[in-house]
């Protein structure tokens, strides 16, 4: 049972790489917050904020049109559906619709549901921070959408740099003390697992949230609880080969979410220091728990060696 505990827990140690490689949600912060602030009373408006995109449902029986970027109807939202322009060259940039040329409109259904989705340079501002318009007709009078779009500067680097150079030097004092080895490695480990979950419990509770966020924070919690199962209920040595895994695992699911430290809105529901810190233990511990738990894995595998190299000596000698 012990050589299967062992077995399986230096299996584990691998699983994370590999697994991770199939799957990365499209991400998971971004440099600008936008909002709006003006609209008229029959439509509502929202801008998502991983990608900036507007939305605009229509409410009650209304007829609303959506002006392009040259002023030209674009839109057309009516209680039987919305209708695009194909000869609209807004239509074509945004690539809602096949484009046609045409000097007069070409509508065409896009849904027949009353509500929209699409990416409107307007909203994104360029490079700076400001007021965004677009101007609709609604009902046969002028209006307009209005809001604002911030860019958000990414955070300073030191408290997660600290937070790294701290493990590293923890790690450094325990490969000096072999008697700390496992019991380190062991909670280092649960660190990192721990953080991982946090870090993808967050995520994947997001507005923003991709079904690749879904699937990917469910393996990472998956094999966390793989991991905390060996750690609670192993032996020494498998605790500290479980410690090693959940390290690797936060590892790599902290890696992928790099970003956060390099852009000003992390796209969690934990706040974005909390996703930053968890993120920041998920890489640090985790660093640490697997250069330990590779140096616990390779001690385990010497000294299961040295029996067989024994047993195998004493059947030599016993044969001649």
């Amino acid at each position: 049972m012990k050589r299967a505990l062992v077995l399986a827990a230096a299996l584990a140690l691998v699983a994370p790489a590999s697994a991770g490689a199939h799957l990365r949600s499209s991400r998971s912060a971004v440099d600008f917050r936008a909002s709006v602030s003006t609209t008229p009373s029959v439509v509502r408006a929202r801008v998502y904020r991983a990608d900036l995109a507007l939305a605009l449902t229509l409410v009650g029986a209304h007829r609303v049109l959506v002006l392009g970027y040259l002023g030209e109807p674009f839109l057309r939202l009516e209680p039987n559906g919305v209708f695009v322009n194909a000869a609209s060259p807004t239509a074509a940039g945004t690539k809602l619709v096949e484009p046609e040329r045409s000097s007069r409109p070409v509508w065409k259904l896009r849904s027949r549901r009353t509500s929209v989705i699409w990416h409107d340079a307007r909203v994104r501002g360029g490079a700076s921070s400001g007021t965004w318009r677009i101007p609709l007709v609604v009902d046969g009078r002028r209006s307009r959408l209005e809001g604002t779009v911030q860019r958000v500067a990414a955070p300073a680097a030191w408290p997660w740099l600290a937070i790294g150079a701290a493990f590293a030097v923890a790690t450094g004092l325990v490969l000096r003390r072999r008697m700390l080895l496992r019991p380190a490695t062991a909670a280092f480990g649960a660190v990192a697992g721990g953080a991982t979950v946090l870090s993808a419990i967050g995520f994947a509770l997001a507005s923003s949230a991709s079904q690749g966020t879904w699937i990917e924070a469910a393996n990472e919690a998956v094999f966390a609880v793989v991991g905390a199962i060996f750690l609670i209920r192993g032996s020494s040595d498998t605790k500290a080969l479980a410690g090693g895994f959940l390290g690797l695992l936060g590892l790599a699911a902290g890696l992928t979410k790099l970003p956060v430290f390099l852009h000003g809105i992390v796209l969690s529901e934990l706040s974005g220091g909390l996703a930053r810190l968890a993120v920041a233990l998920a890489i640090a511990a985790g660093a640490a728990a697997t250069i330990l738990g590779l140096v616990v894995f390779f001690d385990v595998l010497e000294h299961y060696e040295e029996p067989e190299i024994a047993n195998a000596a004493e059947r030599s000698s016993a044969g001649r």
